[in-house]
């Protein structure tokens, strides 16, 4: 965090002093109070949350900004209160505060699958000229989001962060911290239903990316080829719509695309030029990750060829349609950093599009933000049909919840017998070792909730030692 002198903040949210003097310096804020430590401002927004007195006497220069200032009578005399009307419109005036003491890029990336990925990427090509300060990894709960707002300080020169919608408004409430001027929407699925309930709620909420976007200023870096996208999202008052994609008119477009040793090579068309890309890591999803990193990076500053060029030195990021050497010489294919069904029938289409005449097996698990209504019951299915739209030959199903993928696979003519549904590690492991051969590809695509389990870490060392 930027450190900065209590009575400038003080300005900003137009909060009095009624205990305490003093003009420290703060060099952290929080709403917990179990955070705070020397030079920290609380924002008590929350009364169910226990205050812990002796914590407060332990450190220095704490601040405490709250709308019920009674219940802190007796918190210690060093401690300085602060009175504001309301305490939520008080932190909101310090979060948009803090952000705009920073003139720098900021790139905001949501859609179902694919912003992990395409956030490592925009970093890795940022950072040949700017220091970038992200999200980490997945770790993009809204609870965190605080957080990584206050990692911007005055070294940085650039932010990428990921936006993940969990439920409705959870997008716009990511929005209001960061405040993106560039934004990314990479596409639309079906996914959280548990949250969101249903498909359409789901939608409706990643239409939130262009929630406070300047219309003359701000910049939309949107799928073309997303039907879903043009269904939730009217952007017919932005000035500043970038496309991508493979379809005629993209502003980004790819061509070419094939396979190559290691990734994905393409052909890129923008502004009436042309640019041979390579991007480690397969699968068309990738091309559409490189296609919106590109779009974003270059918005940043950097030209479109220097994004090109670093995306060659890209590192694929584990688990994430990553191809290891298996047992018994087979290839795996581990995609178990996340399931959703766009991300499922995705690595199915990559076993297929990969394996050539070998063997094709799929390890496929429960994915748990899809809940348990009908609407869920609808992916599995869907995932099943894609199981045999791909030519899976072997099909292993893991979890009660995703069964409807093999009784789908059986309905539409897969083999019964090539059918398992199994419940852990060790069972897979039993029928699947007299196939870990030179002739066979293995997709493993169950989640980390799954994963964690001691029968699956077993299986995934054995199968890939």
């Amino acid at each position: 965090m930027k450190s900065l002198y209590l009575q400038d903040i003080l300005a900003a949210i137009g909060g009095t002093v009624i205990q305490g003097s003093g003009n420290p310096l703060i060099q952290d804020v929080t709403y917990r109070p179990k955070k705070i430590k020397d030079q920290t401002m609380l924002f008590y927004r929350y009364n169910d949350m226990k205050i812990d007195k002796k914590l407060f006497q332990k450190y220095k220069s704490v601040v405490v900004v709250t709308d019920n200032p009674d219940y802190f009578q007796d918190i210690g005399k060093d401690v300085i209160l602060i009175k504001v009307p309301n305490i939520e419109e008080a932190y909101w005036k310090f979060v948009n505060y803090y952000r705009h003491l920073f003139q720098i890029p900021i790139i905001g990336i949501t859609g179902t699958c694919g912003k992990t990925t395409t956030k490592e990427m925009v970093k890795h090509i940022l950072r040949k000229y700017y220091k970038v300060h992200s999200t980490f990894l997945s770790n993009n709960q809204r609870s965190l989001n605080l957080k990584y707002l206050l990692g911007i300080d005055d070294e940085t020169q650039a932010a990428v962060f990921e936006m993940p919608v969990a439920s409705p408004g959870y997008l716009a409430n990511t929005i209001q911290y960061f405040q993106p001027q560039i934004r990314i929407l990479l596409n639309i699925d079906v996914y959280h239903l548990k949250d969101c309930k249903t498909p359409e709620a789901y939608m409706k909420a990643k239409a939130e990316i262009i929630n406070g976007l300047d219309p003359k200023t701000g910049v939309l870096i949107l799928n073309a080829d997303d039907s879903n996208i043009k269904k939730v999202l009217d952007v017919s008052g932005f000035q500043q719509v970038i496309y991508f994609g493979f379809s005629d008119g993209c502003h980004f477009q790819a061509k070419n695309v094939r396979y190559v040793d290691g990734g994905m090579q393409f052909t890129l068309k923008h502004q009436d030029q042309t640019y041979e890309v390579f991007v480690p890591g397969y699968g068309k999803p990738n091309v559409y990750n490189a296609l919106a990193a590109i779009a974003a990076a270059s918005s940043a500053g950097m030209s479109v060829q220097e994004c090109c060029e670093r995306l060659a030195s890209f590192e694929q990021m584990k688990e994430h349609l990553q191809f290891r050497h298996g047992a018994g010489g087979c290839t795996i294919i581990d995609d178990t950093w996340n399931a959703a069904p766009l991300s499922m029938a995705s690595a199915l289409e990559v076993l297929q599009e990969t394996s050539g005449s070998k063997t094709k097996i799929a390890i496929l698990g429960y994915m748990p933000q899809l809940g348990e209504s009908e609407f869920a019951r609808q992916q599995y299915a869907r995932i099943g049909e894609k199981v045999v739209e791909t030519q899976v030959d072997y099909l292993f199903v893991v979890g009660d919840e995703a069964q409807e993928i093999g009784r789908k696979a059986i309905e539409l003519g897969m083999d019964p017998s090539n059918v398992h549904f199994c419940s852990s590690g060790t069972e897979i492991y039993q029928i699947l070792k007299p196939f870990l051969n030179q002739d066979s590809v293995v997709l493993l695509k169950i989640p980390h909730r799954v994963m964690v389990q001691d029968s699956f870490q077993k299986l995934k060392r054995a199968i890939m030692p």
